[in-house]
Order: C-alpha cells, then structure tokens, then sequence
C-alpha cells in the first residue's frame, strides 16, 4: 500500500536526484537551477508536470493536494515549499542521501 510517508520519500528521493541521474533516464530535478533564479522567473507549474511525469502515482493528485507554496524569510531570501496535503516538503533541503551510489551524472566531466 502506498502511504502518505511513501510519497514523501518518493518526492526527497526526486528533489536529491539529479537530472539524468540514472543511465538514459530523464528523472530528477535541477533544483539549484530553479531555485537560482529570480522569484518570478521560477515556474511552479513547469516544476509540478515535471515531477507528475517522473512520479506517476502525483497524476491522481490535484492541485489542492499536490501544490508549490513560498514563504518570505526575509527582504532578499524566499523558501519554496513542495504542499502534499497539509504536509510541506522545502524543495531547498532534501533529506535524502546522495552518497548511495545509485545514480550516475551522465553530463559529468
């Protein structure tokens, strides 16, 4: 059974894995890239189909369950939060491991 703690798994593992981590495999995220960028450059929509495609089970969510918010820390600093119900997930810290090996950058030097 898929539970909500799953999922939340399922979204660190995406946030912490990056683009093309696994061998011919577009899944993951660029997280530095968005978050990198002018406030209103970073497109919430592009960032959620994106993370519906890598992670099939978000497609039955909608966007009352599955949503991008930002809270303002201070004059210059915004967090973006991942919304999954009433649980927030901040798209900044990833709480997944990295140093497992499962992943290779293909792009890497």
């Amino acid at each position: 059974m898929i539970t909500t703690a799953k999922i939340v798994d399922m979204i660190n593992h995406w946030l912490a894995t990056p683009v093309n981590g696994y061998f011919a495999q577009g899944y993951g995220q660029d997280i530095k890239m968005h978050l990198l960028v002018n406030l209103t450059a970073f497109t919430a929509d592009e960032f959620i189909k994106k993370m519906k495609q890598d992670i099939p089970v978000l497609q039955q969510l909608n966007s009352d369950q599955l949503s991008i918010v930002t809270q303002t820390v201070d004059f210059d600093k915004v967090q973006v939060f991942i919304k999954l119900g009433h649980i927030l997930i901040d798209v900044g810290l990833s709480n997944h491991n990295n140093n497992t090996g499962d992943y290779y950058d293909v792009t890497a030097n």
